[in-house]
C-alpha cells in the first residue's frame, strides 16, 4: 500500500474518531432518549435529585408521568414524546417532602406540554393508615373568591393502594377546574382528614 493511501485511510481513521465522540457527546443525544425511563432518570440527573423508586407509571400516549419516591421525598415527573420517537424530560422532577407528621402530603403544578395539553396535576402521598381514600372538590367556572353552590361541585376520587400515592390530572384546556377541598377519608366513608384549598 503507498504512503497516499496510508495517509488517506489514516485521516478517514481519524475523522470517524473526531466524530464518534462528536456525537457521543452531543447535549441532543443526551438529551434526547428512546425510552421514557431514560427521559425520566435523565431528568433526575439535570436536578441532582434522585435515582428515585417509580411508584407508579400512567401512560397517555406521548406522555408519561411517573409517581417516585426518593428518601423521604415524593414527585410526579412528567416526561414528553417528541418528533415521534424520541422521549425528553419533561416538568416538576424536583421532589416534595413526606411530612410524616402530617395525615397528607401534597403538592400541585401546572405544565403546557403544547397548544391543546395544559397539564394541572394534584398529587401527594398519605401517611395516616386509617385513610382509605383521597377525594379532590373541583368547580368550573368559578374564581377563587366567588361562594360555589354545592350542585356545581364535582368530586374527584381515587382509593389508595399500598404505595399510598395518589395523582389526579386533568387537562385545564378542557376542564379548567378550580380546586376547592382535597380529603382523606377511611374505609367507610368517614372524613379523617379535610383542607381547603381556597
Amino acid at each position: 500500500m503507498g504512503s497516499k493511501k496510508i495517509q488517506a485511510v489514516l485521516e478517514w481513521a481519524l475523522a470517524l474518531v473526531l466524530i464518534f465522540f462528536v456525537v457521543k457527546d452531543s447535549s441532543y443525544l443526551n438529551y434526547y432518549h428512546l425510552s421514557p425511563i431514560k427521559a425520566h432518570e435523565q431528568s433526575e440527573r439535570t436536578f441532582y435529585y434522585g435515582p428515585s423508586e417509580i411508584i407508579e407509571e400512567f401512560d397517555f400516549g406521548d406522555i408519561r408521568i411517573y409517581l417516585a419516591k426518593y428518601k423521604d421525598w415524593f414527585s410526579a415527573n412528567t416526561v414528553t414524546k417528541y418528533a415521534g420517537v424520541f422521549w425528553q424530560p419533561g416538568s416538576h422532577v424536583n421532589g416534595f417532602k413526606i411530612e410524616e407528621e402530617e395525615d397528607i402530603s401534597y403538592t400541585w403544578s401546572s405544565s403546557k406540554i403544547n397548544e391543546e395539553l395544559m397539564l394541572m396535576k394534584y398529587y401527594g402521598i398519605v401517611t395516616n393508615p386509617k385513610i382509605d381514600k383521597v377525594e379532590l372538590d373541583v368547580t368550573v367556572g368559578y374564581v377563587w373568591d366567588e361562594e360555589v353552590p354545592e350542585d356545581d361541585i364535582e368530586t374527584l376520587s381515587e382509593s389508595l393502594d399500598d404505595h399510598r400515592m395518589f395523582l389526579f390530572h386533568w387537562n385545564e384546556n378542557e376542564d379548567n377546574y378550580l380546586a376547592l377541598a382535597l380529603r382523606g377519608l377511611d374505609e367507610k366513608g368517614n372524613i379523617i382528614y379535610e383542607e381547603n384549598l381556597r
